[in-house]
């Protein structure tokens, strides 16, 4: 019997703990391989390398850097590494929380949502800490490992669509369990730094995701706050379907008679 392959990425790099602990807690499910970014990549979002090549290095047995994107890792690994599809893409475990807005920015969501556009269940974990803080990488494995244990509890919802799961910086025993989330709005360091490089040159750096949140009820960001695992079902479309349907009525009606005016003055 052929065992389940799960592909691992992450936007950390490859050589990241997170990664390595995420392995560790689904090896003895089935097959592991690893496909990551061979130096950090975070908020590098969604983007792919048109204009430069993809180099990928063999670094250990079921591990290989790539020169490019988490995307560019996902797209590679399913096109010209794996030799069989993979049932599972894991991205993360990522240092530091994806919420609210970070889902658009960060390449650790960008890495599922390329497993989903293969048409492949995927699932990205991040751990909720600061940078200085040591991080229970092991409790956030765990948390993945129950939901692939459970996946005819997530699997109609994850249609079309992938799971974005949060975990706070807690031992396992101590979470409180996992809730349902929609996206809660982060505040962000709005200021840009500005500094001049050793040649004279000013530069300027975008600051990190800040640690105040709105209070939006049952929104992942207030949710982790409290202790809770928090998972949401996130879809590629950036689409408004409910924007469009209100649009189509009112474009008809403002731009129907000047259209037709228009073309009736056009000459053949």
């Amino acid at each position: 019997m052929t065992k389940p392959l799960f592909l691992l990425s992450n936007d950390d790099g490859v050589h990241a703990p997170g990664i390595r602990a995420l392995a560790k807690s689904v090896r003895d499910l089935g097959d592991v391989v690893i496909v990551a970014p061979h130096v950090e990549r975070s908020a590098a979002s969604h983007s792919i390398s048109i204009h430069v090549p993809l180099r990928m290095e063999q670094i250990e047995a079921g591990t290989y850097a790539v020169e490019g994107t988490p995307a560019d890792c996902i797209m590679i690994a399913c096109r010209k590494l794996l030799r069989r599809k993979p049932n599972w893409v894991l991205s993360g475990i990522n240092r530091g929380a994806n919420l609210g807005i970070d889902t658009i920015y960060s390449g650790t969501v960008a890495a599922a949502m390329e497993g989903v556009f293969h048409g492949i269940p995927s699932i990205a974990v991040s751990s909720f800490g600061k940078a200085k803080d040591s991080l229970n990488y092991e409790s956030a494995g765990q948390v993945v490992r129950k939901i692939l244990e459970s996946p005819d509890v997530f699997a109609e919802a994850m249609q079309g669509g992938m799971l974005n799961v949060n975990v706070p910086n807690l031992p396992f025993e101590s979470l409180k369990g996992i809730r349902v989330a929609g996206l809660g709005k982060r505040m962000y360091d709005e200021d840009m730094h500005e500094g001049t490089d050793p040649r004279g040159r000013p530069y300027y750096w975008i600051g990190a995701g800040g640690d105040m949140f709105q209070d939006i009820q049952d929104s992942d960001c207030v949710l982790i706050d409290q202790g809770f695992v928090t998972v949401s079902v996130l879809r590629p479309s950036l689409l408004s379907v409910e924007g469009n349907e209100r649009l189509a009525t009112k474009v008809a009606d403002e731009f129907k008679t000047e259209f037709l005016q228009t073309k009736g003055n056009i000459k053949s």
